[in-house]
């Protein structure tokens, strides 16, 4: 069995390596094509341009602004979807009044949170205000749906015990038994929310940002950068959806 799962992940490490190299020829071959390097640069370039970027410490703070606010925007979201979640998984009264708002942000189309609050909030205040509207509906319907699949037979038994200290059945139980769907929530929306800042960073031209490095170097030309700037984004998404994807199948064990 353990013979099969090695040979298994090599081969599909094997088709993953194949991919990547395909799609590295096709980029070259319509560069190639194109006979353009300003509009479309080679991954020769592309790869040279990404490593002087990689060598510059002023690259490591900029990412490291974008991912503050991120973070920023997480534990916002994070704390009153948990505060929220749980009186709507108490109180179905507080759900159905909640029901509307959480159902608006899911559906509404991005582009158009991010241009609305952009032009009622300015640039600042809204980077933040984007992500957390992106996030809440995600980590409030996780924590839902993690106090509804409490067994009602646990609850009532606690809710007679602790009768006189509701505070205690929150404490004790809510909390614990609803935590790792909370969790499961954040983390999850945390490698969709820095896309959408990255949106909202192009869109703002926010100063000291990942979004504002593509804007600069889109209307300079400096398509090369773009694309190792895309290739830093697409590395940082990774990483974040790996140390996600480990921290959940942690909390799952």
């Amino acid at each position: 069995m353990t013979q099969l799962k090695k040979k298994s992940l090599l081969t599909s490490t094997s088709l993953s390596t194949l991919s990547i190299f395909v799609v590295l020829i096709i980029w070259q071959l319509y560069s190639i094509q194109v006979s353009n390097p300003f509009l479309m640069p080679s991954p020769i370039v592309v790869f040279q341009d990404l490593i002087v970027l990689l060598s510059d410490g002023h690259t490591y703070y900029i990412i490291f602004v974008t991912l503050s606010r991120l973070i920023i925007s997480v534990m916002a979201a994070s704390i009153l979807a948990l505060f929220l979640g749980i009186l709507a998984g108490i109180f179905h009264q507080v759900e159905s009044f909640l029901k509307p708002i959480v159902v608006t942000l899911r559906t509404m189309p991005i582009v158009s949170v991010v241009v609305v609050v952009l032009i009622l909030f300015g640039n600042t205040f809204s980077l933040y205000l984007i992500s957390f509207l992106l996030l809440f509906p995600i980590i409030y319907q996780a924590e839902l749906e993690g106090i509804k699949n409490i067994p009602r037979d646990l609850l009532d038994v606690l809710s007679l015990e602790c009768n006189k200290y509701p505070v205690m059945v929150v404490k004790m139980v809510y909390l614990p038994l609803a935590l790792p769907y909370f969790k499961t929530g954040m983390l999850q929306s945390a490698g969709v929310a820095i896309k959408v800042l990255v949106v909202a960073e192009y869109l703002s031209q926010t100063q000291i940002s990942i979004g504002r490095e593509l804007y600069f170097n889109r209307i300079n030309l400096e398509y090369a950068n773009v694309f190792a700037w895309t290739i830093i984004l697409i590395i940082i998404v990774l990483v974040l959806e790996y140390i996600i994807q480990k921290y959940i199948n942690a909390i799952q064990k």
